[in-house]
């Protein structure tokens, strides 16, 4: 199981009523948060790395943004988790006042693994392909996030908040999500990712079904629902073991990550009942086979 970790840098937002909580000087000449923008590319980023087998993800920052988690914390969190691999999701600043300084860039440490160099140059690309800005390259810093952890680890800058150019596409969920979808393949592919749909080297998704296909399609249906009668059972008796447990909280983790479920759901993890548990497992495994 390959172990990523990840954070939307800083913290704010802006609320109901408009007021703003946000990382002092981490926001636009008009006032944006610079998390919200990282916020987007964040949940990209896990809602398509969840697509794969083989691999699971933590966020650590604060996902509601009403907190800018201490980088310290971040890291030591990460590194006691035992993350493989660690991405920090970022937007540039020059100044108060806009410009035409353009472009993305990716942060190893100054004195980096060369396997953080390696997954830098793997996932670039990709970055540059989904802003459509000037490519200003794989670059070396002395910061905290690539320095304390002790995994590979890049920090993505994805355009510059306070220029003319970059800030159209900071303004477009679409292209922030594209982004964190990207930055996901492109990593699946360094490392030997492959999808919960590919079986065999067979996408669902393209071409016709051959009849060795089809059956081999069949056999992941049914081992779903097999998981899911499971659960049903669990439901009906109220009483889950640990593995159950954790697995109803890693779908629930899913499901906040990917938007399906509200972030407050993960602060009441731990008081949930069996059968609140297995609810909403159920509610978001059924909704995904759907």
């Amino acid at each position: 199981m390959i172990k990523v970790g990840y954070c939307a840098g800083h913290g704010g937002y802006k609320n109901k009523l408009k007021k703003l909580y946000a990382t002092p000087g981490k926001r636009t000449p008009d006032g944006e948060p610079e998390w919200e923008f990282n916020d987007n590319v964040a949940r990209a980023f896990a809602n398509e790395l969840s697509l794969y087998e083989g691999v699971a993800s933590k966020r650590f920052d604060d996902p509601t943004g009403q907190r800018d988690v201490p980088l310290k914390e971040r890291t030591d969190r990460a590194n006691d988790w035992g993350a493989n691999y660690y991405f920090s999701f970022h937007h540039n600043g020059l100044s108060s006042v806009y410009g035409y300084h353009t472009g993305v860039e990716t942060f190893v440490y100054t004195n980096p693994n060369p396997k953080s160099v390696a997954l830098a140059n793997a996932i670039h690309p990709a970055v540059v392909k989904a802003y459509g800005l000037n490519n200003r390259g794989v670059k070396k810093g002395n910061l905290h996030i690539v320095r304390e952890t002790k995994m590979p680890a890049v920090l993505v800058e994805g355009g510059f908040m306070d220029s003319f150019i970059d800030i159209k596409k900071l303004r477009d969920n679409m292209a922030l999500e594209n982004a964190g979808k990207l930055i996901a393949q492109a990593f699946a592919k360094h490392v030997g990712l492959k999808k919960s749909s590919e079986v065999q080297g067979v996408s669902i998704t393209k071409g016709e079904l051959t009849v060795g296909q089809y059956e081999e399609l069949k056999k992941i249906i049914e081992i779903q629902a097999k998981r899911i009668a499971v659960l049903e059972e669990q439901v009906k008796a109220q009483q889950l073991n640990d593995t159950g447990k954790y697995s109803c909280k890693e779908l629930i983790k899913k499901a906040v990550a990917d938007g399906t479920f509200k972030a407050t759901h993960l602060s009441k993890l731990d008081k949930y009942s069996d059968g609140d548990l297995t609810s909403y497992a159920l509610t978001y495994a059924n909704n995904k086979l759907g």
